[in-house]
């Protein structure tokens, strides 16, 4: 009876050779892997001919989803080819690792390996104790490696080596983890307990050639095992839960989050080059780099790539390496392609480096309650899963339309964006358009989002209260609102109105209050088609807008020229959403803000006239108290600058009044008339931005005006003695300034 300890790297190429390797030498009666236990049912879904790795086992908590691990697997991974020769021999195939019902009932997620342990507050390596950032990286330092990846990457990964190699890693680990200071680890502890408890179990089972996959960190704790009674004593009185496995989809870039064992991997996209093409000097990974760039317009010649491979080689040989890693192939390519340029290669990282291989698995895999209901309500509500773009016109006023709509609206709000919502044409409430298009990436965001719950309905909620509960601003939670309403989430909108009074309570940023009320009054519009009670936030709206109706005035003094500017934009928007509420006393109430702002002489200039232009509008003001208003800001006891912010406020997207009002017209044409020189020119800057805004037609009506008055402006101008032809030659040059 023979035991055979393979250490390896998950995910990696040369350990699965190695792996691979061993196992047509040693011809084993079975293969224990690193892995849960509870994951071996899904075992033979591996020699499916229509899985197509990378895809990742899914372990999670039926009665409480949110628990759940991956444990992804590509086409390199060792254990993945462990588990495919298993099947293809016939043999049994056991998964050894401390089963996933008793880790996922404890409140911390499944440790991590040694080398990958994250801090999870700062995101890096946790610094105490120094065992726990990478044993392996004191074994790199002995070799002359600065980075420890690197180092194992050229002893395994791009070596290959005799089947011996386990045997090395048995002895280097068996030294770090004798000669290392290490504090006491229960789970890990556990972990290795189980896995012995298995090999145990196998020689029972009178199994004659026994292999063991597993990282190579613990290789020896199998190696040297204590008593089974140790063991069994670790593993006593262990919480339980059930759990459940299915297979999902992966991606390359996901390869990189460490995940169940605690692995993840940063070049997935050279990892799969080097296990298709172990022999490859440079030449192929080269040519690919070339193809990347020359597929976006990067011209890239066969020089370029002749020079690059000699670069890499070059670079190997001055560091007595074998063969060129990927450092040495990244440097060549920033040297010569990119000409130094480091912009250049976040494309190729992106792009093959990490790849965009996207997994697939079989029809008929057990799927996650999420997946399931997805599906069912599609089918019920006769939609179609498709690749290509389509456009779905719904009408609100039928019941399997709403129910579509909402279904839609709370895949937005898991952030699942197989449709989106497009502008529509009509000026009614009752109708949407969607932009429908699946890919199979969605897929996976479905799946992350199945730890909130087992419905589309239950899971869109707790997400959303979760959201809300992450808000600290009132316009946040205000666009969360947004999403709700129309999704029907009856609970998480009780949960996101009380977080949002919460929030309003303790705002007293006039401009956040603005922003927050303006997307709740376009959401109380939903109320009539979609049977929502809007009470709640009926009385949000009111509650918001007596806030702002009773800090505006005073937020309107003390700001310089961009504050002033940004918050007239801001009172313009409130206007509007004013005009859709079908509520007199709000909108009296809002009139007179706007009065009182008109009249305040500590208001912004822009501002004032803003809210003159906005009472004129609404007909408060009529022609000669509007022209009245423009008499006083253009006084000539005014500063200049001052009246002309006024009248950027009033005039900017308002042309039409300075056309037709002649009362206005004479106004402005008389105080541009009457100021001095250098006021003149110190406020052109100011009135070309107000004109700039008006259309060219406008602009030409504008100048046909003022070409109208000429005459008499030129009489005026002989007799003050001005030479007539040096002003003609001048005119054409202010115009343009104006922009007229």
């Amino acid at each position: 009876m023979s035991l055979h300890l393979l250490g390896i790297r998950h995910h990696g190429p040369g350990s699965s050779r190695h792996i691979l390797d061993a196992l047509e030498a040693t011809r084993p009666d079975i293969i224990l892997i690193e892995g849960p236990p509870e994951g071996e049912a899904m075992l033979p879904w591996v020699a499916h001919a229509d899985m197509k790795p990378p895809v990742a086992l899914l372990a999670y908590v039926p009665d409480n989803p949110q628990q759940a691990v991956f444990y992804p697997f590509a086409t390199f991974s060792p254990e993945w080819n462990a588990i495919q020769y298993a099947l293809e021999h016939k043999i049994p195939a056991r998964f050894i690792d401390m089963p996933l019902t008793h880790s996922l009932a404890q409140k911390e997620t499944p440790a991590a390996d040694p080398a990958t342990t994250i801090d999870s507050e700062a995101g890096q390596p946790a610094t105490p104790p120094a065992i726990k950032r990478n044993p392996i990286a004191y074994l790199a330092e002995i070799a002359g490696f600065d980075d420890a990846e690197e180092w194992w990457e050229h002893q395994f990964e791009i070596a290959h080596h005799a089947t011996d190699v386990f045997k090395a890693i048995e002895q280097a680990m068996g030294a770090l983890r004798d000669s290392l200071p290490q504090e006491r680890d229960d789970n890990e502890a556990r972990r290795e307990a189980f896995m012995r408890r298995a090999v145990r179990l196998a020689q029972k089972e009178m199994y004659a050639e026994i292999v063991v996959v597993c990282g190579a960190w613990h290789v020896p704790a199998l190696s040297n095992m204590p008593s089974q009674k140790e063991d069994d004593a670790l593993l006593k009185n262990l919480p339980k839960v059930k759990v459940e496995t299915t297979w999902i989809p992966w991606t390359n870039d996901r390869l990189s989050l460490a995940s169940g064992y605690g692995a993840g991997l940063e070049s997935p996209g050279w990892y799969s080059h080097a296990w298709q093409h172990p022999q490859d000097n440079g030449a192929l990974w080269l040519s690919h780099t070339a193809r990347v760039f020359r597929d976006h317009k990067i011209d890239i010649s066969a020089a370029h790539i002749i020079e690059s491979v000699r670069l890499a080689n070059a670079l190997a040989g001055l560091r007595i390496l074998p063969r060129p890693g990927l450092k040495e192939f990244t440097e060549a390519t920033l040297a010569v392609m990119c000409m130094g340029d480091p912009i250049f290669m976040r494309l190729i990282h992106r792009e093959l480096i990490v790849g965009k291989t996207l997994g697939q698995i079989p029809e008929g895999t057990p799927q996650v309650p999420l997946q399931k209901n997805l599906e069912q309500l599609i089918k019920k509500l006769r939609l179609k899963i498709s690749d290509q773009e389509k456009t779905l016109t719904l009408d609100l006023r039928e019941e399997n339309d709403l129910a579509r709509s909402i279904l839609l609206h709370r895949l937005v709000v898991l952030d699942i964006d197989w449709a989106s919502l497009q502008r529509s044409n009509s000026k009614g409430t009752f109708k949407e358009e969607w932009s429908l298009c699946w890919s199979p990436e969605l897929t996976i965001k479905l799946l992350e989002k199945a730890p909130w719950g087992t419905t589309i309905e239950e899971a869109a909620g707790n997400y959303l209260q979760h959201q809300a509960a992450g808000c600290t601003r009132l316009d946040e939670i205000t666009a969360l609102v947004h999403k709700t309403l129309p999704a029907d989430l009856r609970h998480a909108v009780q949960f996101t109105m009380k977080r949002m009074d919460e929030l309003a309570a303790g705002t007293t940023d006039i401009s956040v209050l603005m922003d927050a009320f303006i997307p709740l009054v376009q959401v109380s519009r939903y109320g009539n088609v979609r049977k929502t009670d809007l009470d709640t936030i009926a009385l949000i709206i009111t509650t918001v807008f007596y806030r702002i109706a009773a800090g505006l005035p005073p937020s309107c003094a003390g700001i310089n020229e961009d504050q002033a500017a940004a918050l007239a934009e801001q009172i313009k928007n409130v206007q509007q959403a004013i005009l859709l509420l079908d509520d007199e006393e709000l909108k009296n109430t809002w009139t007179g803000t706007i009065t009182k702002i008109t009249g305040s002489a500590q208001a912004a200039a822009v501002i004032q006239g803003c809210c003159c232009k906005i009472l004129y509008d609404t007909r408060v003001l009529g022609s000669e108290a509007t022209a009245l208003e423009f008499s006083k800001a253009l006084s000539v006891n005014n500063n200049p600058d001052f009246s002309a912010g006024w009248l950027e406020g009033f005039l900017k997207d308002a042309a039409t009044v300075l056309i037709l009002d002649d009362n206005i017209w004479h106004i402005v044409n008389t105080w541009l008339s009457d100021l001095a020189e250098a006021d003149f020119i110190r406020i052109i800057p100011l009135l070309r931005r107000t004109f700039s805004m008006y259309t060219q037609v406008e602009k030409r009506k504008i100048a046909q005006r003022v070409g109208q008055g000429q005459p008499q402006a030129r009489l005026a101008l002989q007799d003050t003695g001005i030479d007539q032809e040096r002003a003609n030659r001048v005119l054409p040059v202010l115009e343009k300034l104006l922009g007229l």
